[in-house]
This record gives structure tokens, C-alpha cells and sequence, in this order.
């Protein structure tokens, strides 16, 4: 009876550690930084899916607008107001055109405008541009960068694009959703569009009543890196593209007054080539494209992680512990002599036993459920577990004959 006893208490115990892990995990995901650098081993996993270069499509739904060749100069200023020389600026007389015309017309799906409209960048257009914005329906912008501000009348129109705790040296690997600052971009899209929204509860955070990752690494499905559709690169067609510019494309289809050019989609105005692309797991994007695959992952519920993923971290994490109170670990298959001769090389076995076995429930969950577990991380904290977990025990046990029972050797 003791010895049942013995084994329902350890079980017990490892489960409870189990599931705490499984609760630390969650956490972790929810933090938009990588610690272990793991976006490159996530770059090569999506290479080893991908075995070829996919080649750049265009959703039907999507209508991509170039504003990088569009520029143009405007005074600026020093922290005094002294005219200290010329910036450039997306042209603001290009761009009001353009969203005139939307707003005639009215039949766009939703426009996301990702031009910096801080207000320290003045133009003669942008009384009549920002009173235009304020009145469009199904519209959003950047909130500029940390220091500068968005003009009173377009803040309502603003979400975060905090790039700063999502992208670190021009690399991107998570999207973060609901910041301390506000909804991003893509879940402003998201609950205006689709009635998506996220609510945090303390650290955990609920899309439509389900437990979801807030700071989300996206496998980017959609990724449109050229003006021309790479089967037909000698055609300069305008139906053929898959990037239009401003200037050179659109305005001319707008005077040209071309029926239904907008029609239900989403148009995302923006930087696609020169100063707003970014490194991700999938390759090199836009900040347009980055927002857009944003927005898919949260409608199609990918930063929901499914009930089986749960279920093996869960059943990894029980059995792992288990092992470790009946003193089983990677080290058991080498020699009996060597954590004598060599304790350290011993220790470097185990966590190189534990590193592997993560690697692989990285994996799966990263191609399978678009989740990552961070081996590294876990891995070193199980050795570093099974090292102090005799002396938890010993110190424990001096102090409760209790605890001495649940936890002595049964072998």
C-alpha cells in the first residue's frame, strides 16, 4: 500500500510540474522577443518546407501600392524651429489624390496606409489630406515612432506599428498583437473587418473566447517581392503586375476612371522595396506584407494553439519529470563510470539528450501548428532540474518526514 502511495504522489507531483511548464510556455510565447536567437533555425526549417523559392503571388483580395519612388522634399527643422536644410516625404499630393478617389467610390474592402504622418513632417496638403482620413471609413494608420506624434485629427484612425519590440536589427520573427500602447495594425483590420478581437485576462490573452499567443511568429503565406509576377517578367502589362506604384499606376488608372478598380479589396498603401523590408522566417518582406499575414493569422485563429499541442507538451514535460524523480536521464546510457571520471562531460550529455528531444517537439509544433518551443532554453532547464532537484529533496526531506516518504528511492 505504501509503495502505491509512494507512486501516486510522484505522479502527482509531475504532473503538477508538467502542467506549471506547460503555463511557462504559454508566457514565453507571449514575449515578442527570441531569446536564443531563434529565428535563423526557424529560417532554415521554412527553406527544408519550402525546398524551392515559392513564387510571388497576388490574393484576390489584395492590391499592393508602391510609395517609394514617390517622394518629395519638404523643409526641416531643428529642435528649435530654425529651418536646418530638406527631408523627403512620401508626396502628400499624390497620395490625397489617391485616397480621394476611394472615398468617391467607396467600395473598398478596407485601406491600410502605412506612411509616417508624424507631425513634426508638414506639407501644404496635409490640412485637406488629414481632414479626408479622419472621414474614411475602414481605414487605418501607423502611430509614429516613440518621440514624435500623430496630429490630433487622424489619432482615431492610428494603431500601434511599434517595429521596435517586434523587429530587432532589421529582423522580424514575432507580430505582436495587443500592446501595452494599444491594438496593432493587423487586429485593428481584424475586429473591423471581422469582429476579431483580443482581451487580455491578467497574462493570458483570448481571441473570440479562445486561449491565443499574443506575440506571434508568422510563417509568412502570402510574400509579393516583385512588381511583376516572376513567370511573366517581360510583360509590363498593368494587369500583370503585382505591385503597383503610385505615381506611374495607379494615378493613370484613377484619371483613366477604370470601373470597380478597388472594388472589395483590401488596398495597402506603403514602402515595398526600399526602406520598409524585413527579414522573416520566411524570407525578406514588406512591413505591408508582414501586416497583411498579420491579419490572416489572427482571422484564420493560427495564433490559437489546437488542443493536441497542449496535449504534448503537457505528456513531454509529465514524463520528463517523472524520469527525474525515479533518477532516469540521459546519461543513464553511458558507461558506469564515467559521471565519476567525468561529471562534466556527463552533464553535457544530458543536456545534449534533452536539447534533442526539444528539437524535435520544436519542429513539430513549429510546421504543424505554427508554434516554436525553444530547445535551448528547455533543455538547459531540465539539466540545470535534475542537478538541484536531489538537494530540493534533501533539504525538504530534513524538514518533513512527509516528503522524505513521497520522495524516496524506490529502486
Amino acid at each position: 500500500m505504501k509503495a502505491t502511495n509512494h507512486v501516486i504522489k510522484k505522479t502527482t507531483w509531475s504532473l503538477l510540474h508538467a502542467t506549471l511548464l506547460v503555463i511557462v510556455t504559454y508566457f514565453i510565447w507571449n514575449i515578442p522577443y527570441d531569446w536564443t536567437d531563434s529565428g535563423k533555425w526557424l529560417q532554415r526549417i521554412h527553406l527544408a518546407k519550402a525546398v524551392v523559392t515559392e513564387t510571388d503571388t497576388l490574393p484576390d483580395d489584395l492590391i499592393l501600392i508602391n510609395t517609394c519612388y514617390d517622394h518629395t522634399m519638404i523643409p526641416a527643422h531643428d529642435e528649435l524651429g530654425m529651418e536646418c536644410g530638406q527631408i523627403d516625404i512620401t508626396d502628400r499630393a499624390k497620395l490625397f489624390r489617391l485616397l480621394q478617389y476611394l472615398a468617391t467610390t467607396n467600395d473598398y474592402r478596407y485601406i491600410v496606409c502605412d506612411i509616417d504622418f508624424n507631425s513634426d513632417l508638414q506639407s501644404s496638403y496635409d490640412s485637406q489630406l488629414f481632414y479626408l482620413i479622419n472621414k474614411m471609413p475602414r481605414c487605418v494608420i501607423p502611430n509614429p515612432t516613440e518621440g514624435v506624434s500623430l496630429p490630433a485629427i487622424v489619432r482615431n484612425k492610428s494603431a500601434v506599428s511599434e517595429y521596435s519590440t517586434n523587429i530587432q536589427n532589421n529582423n522580424f520573427l514575432k507580430y505582436y498583437y495587443l500592446t501595452a500602447s494599444g491594438e496593432s495594425m493587423a487586429l485593428r483590420m481584424a475586429r473591423e473587418m471581422n469582429n476579431v478581437k483580443i482581451d487580455k485576462y491578467g497574462p493570458f490573452y483570448f481571441v473570440n473566447g479562445k486561449v491565443c499567443i499574443n506575440a506571434h511568429i508568422l510563417d509568412i503565406e502570402t510574400n509579393v517581392r516583385n512588381e511583376y509576377q516572376q513567370d511573366n517578367a517581360e510583360s509590363f502589362e498593368l494587369g500583370r503586375k503585382t505591385i503597383l506604384q503610385l505615381g506611374t499606376d495607379v494615378l493613370p488608372m484613377i484619371d483613366a476612371d477604370i470601373k470597380g478598380l478597388f472594388a472589395n479589396k483590401i488596398v495597402m498603401i506603403g514602402d515595398c522595396f526600399r526602406d520598409d523590408i524585413h527579414t522573416t522566417v520566411a524570407g525578406s518582406a514588406s512591413g505591408l506584407i508582414i501586416i497583411y499575414n498579420a491579419y490572416h493569422a489572427l482571422v484564420n485563429q493560427n495564433n490559437v494553439p489546437p488542443l493536441w499541442v497542449w496535449t504534448a507538451l503537457l505528456i513531454v514535460y509529465f514524463l520528463l519529470t517523472l524520469a527525474i524523480f525515479y533518477k532516469i536521464t540521459p546519461q543513464d546510457i553511458l558507461p558506469r563510470n564515467w559521471p565519476v571520471q567525468h561529471p562534466l562531460l556527463c552533464k553535457l550529455a544530458e543536456w545534449v539528450g534533452f536539447h534533442i528531444l526539444f528539437t524535435f517537439v520544436g519542429l513539430l509544433s513549429f510546421l504543424c501548428a505554427k508554434t516554436y518551443i525553444d530547445a535551448w532554453l528547455f533543455a538547459t532547464y531540465f539539466t540545470l532540474f535534475e542537478s538541484v532537484f536531489p538537494f530540493i529533496v534533501n533539504i525538504l526531506s530534513k524538514s518533513s518526514k512527509r516528503f522524505k516518504f513521497i520522495f524516496s528511492k524506490t529502486k
